[in-house]
């Protein structure tokens, strides 16, 4: 039975729907195979902006004071955008909602629906009722259950939730203290049974890249520095495991320096034998720098753009290299083979552009005689090409030539997006096959090109072949070669020392 129940607070009527909370059988999910699409995306966090639009006062650039709790937005589920049309929720020990000076208590289990509009602009704070609500982070045992918030798991979120009342929906933000973020961002980064080395090197990452980020707002209307998905580090997406808690305790404090300052401390899921440095999002061929904390390495000649070169990279990519730490992982080598026909071909310059319309930085389109959006007019491929490529082998820009049109793709991130069709399988090392979504596994690859040179078609692109390394944007730490060092003994400093030219120091009073 459900009995609704009108409670007047302050200047606003929010209703709650009361029913008995049901036993739920969390998703159990701590395999690598879970991680892999999330980790494609880490790239999008330099080269794009928070998904809304605001005129920004100077106050809110400036960077924030130090302290140790953080703030997280919580997204939708599959994390598919920051407008909530409801909120279900319920403490597992009891639950207080607060409206300003009014608030009003819940059984453990108990479940309350919150609506958009019954909050018609305001902001509702949740707290277990276990402790928290004082404001407090991680005073008791108490969480906070996001009933239709999906994940992989029971999501049960620790210290307080505030949800705030917009024309769009609720936006959700989750405030707690590093530390205790940490136990939701491990297991949701890295699968719980890899060593216990390795998840340490990833609590030091994620603490590091968490601070980080803590310096500014990337959400000012609602004060929250980073929100749960891939754009900053997942979070609850799994639950905690004792496993994750004892690596976030043993390295409690702990982060990354050079030269005294915090890095921005990248990780990925798999390398394909070399790294792409801090230059993973140039447009270009990087230069490494004395003052570049992650090490570009590779070979000179992949930067000469010639057919020497791409011969080189192909023969490296074939190959592979047996002393290379994740020879042997599934993600170490992948293939991908796509057939053009006029449908496909469209469905191709539909998306370029697209991304031309929201990326026009990373998408150029040119032609002599027609308008950019007549490209999505053309059903022939005449040419896909790598235009320049890094020393680490990574693509970054790359040329798709159509009768009318040459359109120039440029970083890895979009150049992933523009050549993957999402349904299509991509073959792993192993010889497992993966379905793609919407972006290619990593920017280290060679194409294989078939064409249809009939007189009626003329130079007509029939197909590609797609064989790549790796799988992420391949800058900073790469988690299963964290998993193999570990293996083979590595401690988390001796981890970290392998992908970042840092120290490990605690964080104290925020002068990082």
């Amino acid at each position: 039975m459900i009995a609704v129940l009108w409670v007047i607070i302050a200047v606003g009527i929010y209703q709650c729907a009361v029913t008995l909370n049901k036993n739920e059988n969390p998703r159990e999910t701590s395999q690598l195979e879970e991680h892999e699409d999330d980790e494609r995306d880490k790239e999008t966090t330099p080269e794009t902006n928070p998904p809304f639009s605001l005129a920004e006062t100077p106050a809110e650039k400036e960077k924030l004071p130090f302290d140790r709790n953080i703030r997280v937005l919580i997204k939708t589920s599959s994390f598919g955008d920051i407008f909530h049309k409801e909120i279900r929720v319920s403490g597992t020990e009891g639950l207080e909602i607060k409206l300003g000076s009014k608030s009003r208590t819940f059984a453990p289990g108990e479940e309350c629906l919150i609506t958009a509009e019954s909050l018609a602009g305001n902001v509702l704070t949740l707290c277990s009722d276990s402790g928290g609500a004082d404001g407090n982070s991680g005073s008791g045992n108490g969480r906070i259950r996001l009933i239709n918030v999906e994940r992989n798991g029971d999501a049960q979120y620790r210290g307080t939730i505030e949800c705030y009342g917009t024309d769009n929906g609720i936006v959700v933000v989750n405030e707690l203290t590093v530390e205790e973020y940490l136990y939701g961002v491990v297991p949701s980064e890295m699968p719980s049974s890899y060593p216990i080395e390795a998840q340490k090197a990833q609590a030091i990452g994620a603490r590091t890249y968490a601070y980080f980020h803590k310096r500014e707002y990337a959400y000012p209307q609602w004060r929250a520095h980073v929100d749960d998905s891939t754009t900053f580090q997942v979070y609850m997406n799994i639950p905690e495991t004792d496993e994750a808690r004892n690596a976030v305790d043993a390295t409690r404090d702990l982060v990354l320096l050079h030269d005294g300052t915090l890095i921005q401390s990248f990780y990925y899921s798999t390398s394909g034998g070399y790294s792409a440095g801090n230059g993973a999002w140039s447009d270009g061929v990087f230069t490494q720098s004395e003052d570049d904390y992650m090490l570009e390495t590779g070979e000179d000649i992949f930067t000469e753009n010639s057919n020497e070169s791409e011969q080189r990279y192909k023969e490296y990519i074939d190959s592979g290299n047996p002393n290379d730490i994740e020879y042997n992982e599934p993600w170490y080598r992948w293939e991908y083979i796509k057939s053009f026909n006029a449908d496909i071909a469209k469905q191709l310059f539909t998306r370029l552009y697209a991304m031309y319309l929201s990326q026009p930085y990373n998408v150029r389109i040119r032609s002599k005689l027609l308008s950019a959006d007549k490209l999505v007019e053309e059903t022939q491929v005449n040419d896909i090409r790598v235009l320049t490529r890094q020393k680490s082998g990574l693509v970054s820009s790359l040329i798709i030539k159509t009768p009318n049109f040459t359109v120039n793709v440029r970083t890895q991130n979009s150049i992933r997006q523009a050549l993957a069709f999402t349904g299509d399988v991509v073959i792993k090392n192993d010889g497992n096959a993966f379905t793609v979504g919407n972006i290619l596994p990593s920017a280290y690859f060679y194409i294989e090109k078939s064409f249809d040179k009939s007189a009626e078609k003329g130079n007509n692109l029939k197909g590609i072949v797609i064989r790549g390394a790796g799988l992420g944007h391949g800058a900073g730490m790469s988690q299963n070669g964290a998993k193999c060092l570990a293996q083979k003994g590595f401690t988390a400093e001796q981890i970290l020392a392998y992908y970042y030219k840092s120290s490990i120091e605690a964080i104290s009073d925020g002068s990082f």
